[in-house]
Formats: structure tokens, C-alpha cells, sequence
């Protein structure tokens, strides 16, 4: 086998596996720790093994570029950051790395391999209904239901992270629902992307569901309206059954607020670099100590400063004008709701961006990652994953 079938070889068989079986692991495996290393023992030397290809493809873009400038300012923190320890700035350089290889990977597949990620999501959307199946049924055996709030299997432990990476496949879900042409495929789809909104329901994340609202809305419309009107009446069931906790749930909402004017109160003299990627991101607030600033953006600005938070608010900004574009000239909504789900969830809760291969990889990287693929400077008429052979159709 020569070297350039060997070279095709791998790539077309060895990274798309690995990366497979690594987004699989995400409703596979059942410890964190062993979906990290995947990532970082099969799929990063790979990926290294590619970097010529994923150059080639990637130089020109724009949101790409932006994206590698954000990740390289964060990590220029580094060198002013408060509560400096090396050994944490070299794994911090490591993660921020990591996070580049996947969205380039990603984007690089979903451009160049169509008809193999298509099949390869299609695969994923029944596993995570599969997941989230057992999860309901194993989790509320020992709890009370409905008002006990679900903690999926799998490597998502936390409600509000579980909530946020299976919102994102009930987008990707509803979008392939849309596109069945056999009224079966079409009524299985639907039954499907019911049962990952259950799920999203019962995790009972505030976080993730005005995400999947504004997810859905983008994708589907005024159409979203019934659905809409069915989530909420869901949600005054569930409150129902347990009013004392959705009360007090409720009204610990309030505390963002303060939480958000403390990290601007602490900001003082560091507006423009900001306290460097390591700083303590605990929030003392309302006589508490809250474990991060519950903002993306706020967090961006607490580390990066104004610098950062403006590198992050250029490279969304990018990503929804490219988003909308791709909307307009393939008629083509999913990349936009996708985004905006991300963006979504980044305002409502979550810290860092860099971080272990974890949910916020696939609500937030992923979006970034499949627009920079699929942007019109691309072949505008080329097929790509989730839409029909011809725009508009």
C-alpha cells in the first residue's frame, strides 16, 4: 500500500472511527476520566498525523482564525495569571490545544465526508435515545417521578450539562425528523427527538430549555408555537408535583444577578487584560460562595478582559453572520440554531470554554466547528450532512 493510500486509508477509517467512538462515549461510557483519555490517546495523535490536511482546509476561514485567536489569547492569560502554578498553566496549554484538534476535526469531517457522518449521526441520534431511555427508566426506579430531577447516565452527571448536550441532538434530531421523506422514518424520528425532549424536561434545567427554545424556534419557526405550548404545560405539571423545590429553584434564579454584578465588581483594574486563565473563579455573593460566575461571557471577561471577551464576541458575531448566510444562500436554518442554542446556554450558566473534552464541547465547539466547514466560501452547491442533495430542497 503506498504512502498516499495508506494516508487516505487513515483518514477516511482510522480518525472518523476514533472520533465516532469518542462522541458514542459521551452516552457509552460511564466515567468522565476514561472519555478524556479516549480523546487524548486515540484521537489527538491522529489528528496530528493529519495537520497538513486540516491546514489546507482551514487557512483561508475567517471563523477559524478567530476561533485559534481566541484560544491563543486565553492562553496568553497565562503568563499574568493570578494563582499561577506551572504544572496548571502547561495543563491549561494542553486543554486549549485539545480544543483546537476538535474543531477542526469536526468541521474537516462534515465538509469532506458527507455520506459518512450523515449515517454516523443518524447512528448517534438513536444511541442517545437509546441513553436517555435507560436513563429515565433506571433513575426514576429509585426516585420519586416525576418531580426528581434526572441525572442521566453516562459521563453527563450534572442536570444542567446532561441537559445542554441532549438539547443539542433534540435540534439535530427534529432538523433529520424534518428532512424524512417515508411518513415512518418520519414518525420514528419525531417519536425520537420526544423522547430526548422528555429527557431535557426532566433534568429540569432552566438552562437548557430557553436554549431549546430558541433552538427550536430558529429551526422550525412558527410552526415551534404547538411545541412550545406543550413544553410549557409540561413544566407547570412538573411544577405541580413538587412546588415547595420548583419554588425554591425558582427563586434561586435571583441569584445570578448578583453573581454577575460581583464579577464585575471584582473586575476593578483588570478591564482590559483581566486576572489570567487560573484565576480562583469562585463568587462570593448574598453570603455565599458560588463555584464559578454561572456566564461564559462574564467568565471570558473575568480571565481575558476586555481583550478576550471582545475576541469572543467577534468570533460568535462571525459565526451568526456566517450562520445566517448559510441560512439565506442554502436555505439551510440548522447552523443558526445550532449556534444560538450554544450561545444560549454559555449566558445562562458554565465558566471556561477551554476545558476537558466535556458536554460544552458538543453545544458550543461543535456549532463553531460545523459553520466554519459549511460557510458559502465552500462550494456553496456542495451536499453536506442533515440537508437534501440540493439547497432547498
Amino acid at each position: 500500500m503506498g504512502n498516499g493510500r495508506f494516508h487516505n486509508f487513515l483518514l477516511e477509517r482510522g480518525l472518523l472511527y476514533v472520533y465516532g467512538l469518542f462522541i458514542a462515549g459521551y452516552f457509552l461510557l460511564p466515567m468522565a476520566a476514561g472519555h478524556r483519555r479516549l480523546y487524548y490517546l486515540l484521537v489527538v495523535p491522529v489528528v496530528l498525523f493529519l495537520w497538513r490536511d486540516l491546514w489546507g482546509f482551514f487557512r483561508d476561514s475567517r471563523l477559524s482564525g478567530l476561533i485559534v485567536a481566541y484560544i491563543s489569547w486565553m492562553s496568553l492569560t497565562l503568563f499574568w495569571t493570578a494563582d499561577y502554578i506551572r504544572v496548571q498553566a502547561i495543563w491549561q496549554l494542553w486543554l486549549s490545544f485539545a480544543a483546537v484538534t476538535f474543531v477542526m476535526a469536526s468541521g474537516f469531517f462534515w465538509h469532506q465526508y458527507r455520506d459518512r457522518l450523515d449515517l454516523l449521526l443518524r447512528r448517534l441520534l438513536w444511541l442517545a435515545v437509546a441513553a436517555a431511555t435507560c436513563s429515565i427508566v433506571v433513575f426514576y426506579l429509585e426516585h420519586p417521578f416525576p418531580s426528581a430531577r434526572l441525572e442521566p447516565l453516562g459521563v453527563m452527571h450534572h442536570q444542567n450539562k446532561a441537559g445542554a448536550a441532549y438539547g443539542l441532538l433534540l435540534l439535530l434530531c427534529t432538523r433529520v425528523a424534518m428532512l424524512e421523506e417515508s411518513p415512518r422514518q418520519r414518525w420514528l424520528y419525531w417519536t425520537a427527538a420526544g423522547v430526548l425532549a422528555a429527557l431535557v424536561l426532566l433534568t429540569q434545567s432552566r438552562t437548557a430549555l430557553a436554549a431549546v427554545c430558541v433552538g427550536l424556534s430558529v429551526l422550525l419557526g412558527k410552526r415551534v408555537i404547538p411545541w412550545l405550548l406543550a413544553g410549557l404545560a409540561l413544566s407547570f405539571a412538573l411544577v405541580a408535583s413538587n412546588p415547595e423545590s420548583w419554588w425554591e429553584r425558582v427563586t434561586a434564579l435571583s441569584f445570578r444577578p448578583g453573581i454577575w454584578q460581583q464579577v464585575l465588581e471584582d473586575m476593578q483594574g483588570h478591564w482590559l487584560l483581566g486576572h489570567g486563565y487560573l484565576v480562583d473563579p469562585r463568587v462570593q455573593a448574598y453570603d455565599r460562595l458560588f463555584d464559578h460566575a454561572h456566564n461564559s461571557y462574564l467568565a471570558t471577561l473575568r480571565d481575558g478582559g476586555l481583550v478576550g471577551l471582545g475576541l469572543l464576541c467577534a468570533l460568535l458575531g462571525t459565526g451568526v453572520y456566517q450562520a445566517a448566510t448559510t441560512a439565506v444562500s442554502r436555505g439551510e436554518r440548522l447552523y443558526l440554531a445550532l449556534l444560538l442554542y450554544g450561545m444560549t446556554c454559555i449566558f445562562m450558566d458554565f465558566d471556561r470554554l477551554l476545558v476537558h473534552p466535556k458536554e460544552l464541547w458538543l453545544f458550543f465547539w461543535l456549532p463553531l466547528a460545523l459553520i466554519a466547514a459549511v460557510y458559502p466560501r465552500r462550494e456553496t452547491g456542495a451536499a453536506i450532512p442533515l440537508q437534501p442533495a440540493y439547497p432547498g430542497g
